[in-house]
């Protein structure tokens, strides 16, 4: 099931078993099986996908339901067909759910009812929908490429604010060399250096008396996750009141991750654990300026050069403390801070509007997949074919209709009466002259049997006397039976070669 995905088979990385030789002709794929996710969760269940022959000897397992089309469906199709079915909730709604996973059952599969239009029309369909589906994943791919290249191209414009061309020199952070940059460490509040927080915050204190705290994985998209904080003591808290943090205190992960955060007031007095350094700006530091400092492409690629260790790799608070800070005048920061901020509100909503053509975009693969599969633009495409497009298809379908005529001894024996075309209209319904000779027209005046059948839109059981028209008609001069050769047959207006 790892492997199987929307329209799409990742062979890159199979598991590999022993079959044993009574099963490997029945669990052996072939080319054209559609495969489906019988297990997955509710909204994904029965995802299918094509094997076309990647791998010359493939085999699946139990979570996998295989349908193998009848010759007389094209795979392609069958997988049209199943995928409108996925991405319309079909599946999802036989699905049993157990826990998280819901399955669709093989006998439920089995009881879906599958539309089967001529196969002609069957490779009309999957080409239609094939194209519009090659569309759809430029478009996709467009639209997810984007969303990283805005996020590049505002760390571009974060960084030219707030360094221009000009790139720090570790040593221009020492004390006297350029008062322009300074050390973190000189960037804090005297009374408050960078420090990391509690080593062993303990169990969970979650009757109302315990003191939030901030752990990496809660710095996020530069903001806190202040709905997943978890709360240590009181007694914990006050050993390392040194690490309390305080509204408008940087926060910058140290193991693992450097991502950072500016400290809102609702988490005034909390504190952070081990993996976060904190770093309080000093009167003439702006918080938001000192975080954008810290999230710049240069300080992260800075702090990344000095990360040690395996398992949990981090960066010492030494280092921290030597960081390179560019410390411009207040009101300089502040317009820096606005520039920065503006940018990065337009490629918010620049995403935001992203994100809402990806979901349209869903939408409209799931409504077309589902009109071409079995829905009113199947139907259009399947009246408007022209049985030039598939005129061997149509010699099958001939073949299948007339071995459901009476054999030519049980002909002998039985006495055809002359056959009132007025009256069989009456009696038959769409079986008339008329309505053929509308069909005929409509159809450019040449059309072969079978189409002509269909496009009347006939029961099965309509054969005999559908056939018995046609002779009466040819008869009458209405039509002509047209043979350009010994397999195509052609029914033609009256006088038309």
């Amino acid at each position: 099931m790892a492997n199987v995905f929307d329209d799409e088979l990742n062979l890159s990385d199979l598991a590999t078993m022993h079959f044993s030789r009574e099963v490997r002709d029945r669990l052996r794929l072939k080319e054209g099986d559609v495969l489906l996710c019988e297990g997955q969760s509710r909204e994904l269940v029965g995802r299918a996908a094509l094997y076309r022959g990647e791998i010359e000897e493939l085999y699946f397992q139990n979570s996998i339901i295989r349908f193998r089309p009848h010759k007389e469906i094209l795979p392609e199709y069958a997988l049209l067909v199943f995928r409108a079915y996925q991405k319309e909730g079909v599946f999802s709604q036989i699905a049993k759910a157990t826990t998280n996973i819901a399955h669709l059952g093989l006998n439920r599969f089995k009881s879906l009812p599958f539309p089967v239009p001529p196969r002609a029309v069957q490779e009309l369909l999957a080409d239609t929908a094939r194209a519009f589906q090659e569309r759809v994943d430029t478009a996709r791919h467009v639209l997810s490429a984007s969303i990283p290249e805005l996020d590049s191209l505002a760390r571009e414009i974060r960084d030219q604010v707030l360094v221009g061309d000009y790139v720090p020199e570790q040593q221009k952070g020492r004390s006297g060399a350029d008062r322009r940059w300074r050390p973190a460490a000189e960037v804090v509040a005297q009374d408050a250096p960078i420090v990391y927080g509690i080593l062993q915050p303990g169990p969970d204190v979650d009757d109302g008396t315990g003191i939030p705290y901030v752990q990496q994985q809660d710095l996020q998209n530069g903001e806190i996750l202040e709905g997943h904080l978890r709360s240590t003591a009181l007694d914990v808290h006050e050993k390392f009141a040194r690490s309390a943090i305080a509204s408008g205190d940087v926060l910058l992960g140290i193991i693992r991750n450097t991502r950072v955060a500016v400290v809102p007031p609702e988490l005034d007095g909390g504190n952070i654990n081990r993996g976060i350094a904190r770093l309080r700006p000093s009167e003439d530091v702006e918080s938001e300026y000192l975080a954008h400092w810290l999230s710049s492409d240069w300080v992260q690629s800075w702090l990344a050069n000095r990360m040690r260790g395996i398992d949990m790799p981090g960066v010492n608070l030494r280092d921290v403390r030597q960081l390179p800070v560019p410390v411009p005048s207040v009101a300089e920061q502040r317009i820096k801070v606005q520039q920065i901020n503006q940018v990065i509100d337009k490629v918010e909503l620049a995403k935001s509007s992203i994100v809402e053509s990806q979901r349209e975009l869903l939408e409209a693969e799931a409504r077309t997949l589902a009109e071409l599969a079995y829905g009113d633009l199947a139907r259009k495409i399947s009246r408007d074919f022209r049985p030039a497009q598939a005129a061997a298809e149509s010699q099958d379908l001939i073949r299948r209709m007339r071995e459901k005529q009476p054999s030519s001894k049980v002909n002998k024996k039985k006495v055809t009466p002359v056959r009132n075309v007025q009256a069989m209209a009456a009696q038959s319904g769409e079986l008339s002259a008329n309505h053929l000779l509308q069909v005929l027209a409509s159809s450019g005046g040449r059309i072969s049997p079978e189409d002509l059948y269909r496009n009347m839109s006939l029961d099965d059981n309509a054969v005999d006397d559908f056939y018995a028209l046609l002779r009466d008609m040819q008869r009458d001069g209405r039509i002509d039976i047209n043979r350009p050769d010994d397999a195509l047959v052609f029914v033609t207006s009256g006088g038309v070669e």
